[in-house]
């Protein structure tokens, strides 16, 4: 069940966002007044094509450094929950599977019988390749250019569906939901992480992330189409799913001082070792990972 916020939250995030962004000269992010609803691409301001425009941009000293620290985690996550709701082997799909990071994992591990990616960022998919082709054993990860809202696949082809840090990025979230739901064979488990949409969010993930340190390019995100839990918990039953549950997903702060000493070039990609944790969900959580499951 996706976690109750007290009535005043709302009062206090907009008046937390209000300040930060004055603070920055930047524009007062007010909520979408309904983010399951289809928004206009023009009505938001995320740059979902030159943060990846660059095949070296997802390598490990990128500016998607911060992936890669994030990725065993998750994908540990992942890969415990696709085994204990199937049996292998595993068909899965990665929606917006960008550089690959996720993709390219799970084919490391037992039992994965076959990996799709998909995405629309053709540096970025060139870099998955790229990855992949280095890769020993079977399966060998492929990818393919296309969009999330109409995927190029059969009804019930996949055993587990990836949405991966891609969420905060749609403008049209139950139908990438429903696309996710018509591939997946009954039985079958979607996972995912995305970013809350909290003052914390703001805090971290845009004014520290985007305008202090840098870390990240700025228009990376934009904080209102970042998702609530309760809201995707309702567009993943409008989807069809069930079994909705997500945990904190957090990164340390050996991580966060990494990435700032990574932006300001005091610290090498490779003498990075702080990770994310997994943790019960609060109003401080940054980000959160979780899964739903078709009913058979």
């Amino acid at each position: 069940r996706a976690m109750e916020r007290p009535f005043w939250s709302g009062a206090l995030i907009g008046g937390v966002v209000a300040v930060g962004a004055a603070c920055l000269q930047l524009p007062v992010p007010w909520p979408y007044p309904d983010r399951l609803a289809v928004i206009a691409e023009e009505a938001s301001r995320i740059n979902n094509e030159e943060p990846y425009d660059a095949t070296e941009k997802w390598a490990r000293n990128g500016s998607q450094a911060g992936l890669h620290l994030l990725n065993p985690t998750r994908v540990a996550f992942f890969n415990d929950k696709i085994r204990g709701t199937i049996e292998s082997p595993f068909h899965v799909l990665d929606m917006g599977c960008g550089g690959g990071l996720v993709s390219n994992a799970l084919a490391g591990l037992p039992n994965y019988a076959s990996i799709d990616g998909v995405d629309l960022s053709a540096p970025a998919l060139s870099y998955a390749s790229m990855v992949a082709e280095q890769l020993r054993g079977e399966p060998r990860p492929r990818f393919q250019n296309a969009s999330l809202y109409t995927l190029p696949f059969k009804d019930g082809a996949y055993d587990a569906v990836v949405m991966s840090d891609v969420l905060e990025h749609l403008h049209d979230v139950p139908r990438a939901l429903s696309e996710a739901y018509r591939v997946l064979r009954p039985g079958g488990i979607l996972v995912f992480d995305t970013i809350d949409r909290s003052v914390a969010t703001y805090i971290v993930a845009i004014l520290g992330a985007e305008y202090i340190v840098g870390i990240i390019n700025k228009g990376s995100h934009d904080w209102r189409l970042f998702l609530r839990p309760d809201e995707l918990g309702r567009g993943l039953e409008g989807a069809g799913f069930k079994d909705f549950a997500y945990e904190g997903f957090q990164p340390s702060l050996r991580a966060l001082a990494e990435l700032s000493a990574l932006s300001y070039g005091l610290l090498a990609a490779e003498s990075m070792s702080g990770g994310w944790g997994i943790e019960p969900p609060s109003p401080l959580m940054v980000s959160y990972i979780g899964h739903a499951v078709k009913p058979r």
